[in-house]
């Protein structure tokens, strides 16, 4: 079995949530998402974090690590010099479809004496493990809310150079790209062709300028929304889109959900 074949092989484990403690609040930049995805890899052992951050796995032109994380959840306030203050306990969802990374971060963490974020020692406190969303346990419409900003965006060429333009989810261009993704990552978890499978999202609710979050993640600015969907089509499509995030650069900290409605059984902790 080669080692991509052996990466994406198992999978009861997809979903788990990791609670942290610290003896006082720990204080981060307000754009903190590379500093999480720091602790996700470092945690890794280092042939399989560097499998994952420099590999991961290839389609076309486009590379996917397979994983995604919500923000910090946690009781917060704004402090001084542009950064945000957790009061301990506070936590944040990790997903994937891929059951060796989930283990390995567990392990990791948990045997790590020296954990800190931005410098402040914080011990795990809690894993708890969600039983997995299977493809049946899904009918063809769920409703979601946004854990972290869903992304979606094209890269335009004008005068010799390109530019990034993000979309928003009343552009019809927005669950074109959204689709797009999905069918790439069925690809690459299945090896093979996604056929043609339906795929749509709608805002549940009317957005605003509050569901838009524009983050930097190290030098680079990126637009996504947060707020509440419904997603239509395939099953399999919505479980890759749980699993390993819907929209673009989610191991970067965008596009991990839960689902409120239109799971057939609730998936409790175990």
């Amino acid at each position: 079995m080669s080692k991509k074949e052996s990466t994406i092989a198992g999978g009861g484990l997809m979903r788990m949530k990791l609670t942290f403690n610290s003896e006082s609040p720990v204080a981060l930049p307000i754009h903190y998402n590379h500093i999480i995805q720091g602790m996700i890899y470092s945690n890794l052992t280092q042939e399989f974090a560097e499998f994952m951050h420099e590999d991961g796995f290839p389609w076309g032109k486009r590379r996917f690590k397979l994983f995604t994380f919500s923000r910090l959840e946690g009781k917060f306030r704004m402090v001084e010099g542009g950064r945000i203050e957790f009061e301990p306990p506070f936590s944040f969802i990790v997903s994937s479809p891929l059951e060796r990374f989930l283990r390995e971060l567990a392990g990791g963490l948990l045997k790590n004496d020296d954990l800190s974020l931005a410098g402040r020692r914080v011990v795990l406190e809690n894993v708890t493990v969600h039983a997995a969303v299977e493809d049946h346990d899904l009918g063809d419409r769920i409703k979601i809310n946004m854990l972290s900003p869903v992304v979606a965006y094209k890269t335009l060429v004008e005068g010799g150079k390109k530019r990034t333009l993000y979309l928003t989810p009343l552009q019809e261009e927005f669950g074109e790209l959204l689709k797009n993704n999905l069918l790439k990552k069925y690809a690459v978890l299945t090896g093979q062709e996604p056929g043609e499978r339906k795929f749509e999202i709608k805002p549940a609710f009317p957005l605003s300028e509050k569901h838009c979050k524009i983050i930097k993640y190290k030098d680079v600015i990126i637009k996504g929304w947060m707020g509440v969907y419904t997603l239509r089509g395939d099953p399999a499509l919505l479980k890759i889109a749980y699993d390993a995030g819907l929209g673009s650069k989610n191991s970067q900290g965008f596009g991990c959900f839960e689902i409120l409605e239109g799971l057939k059984r609730r998936s409790g902790a175990i």
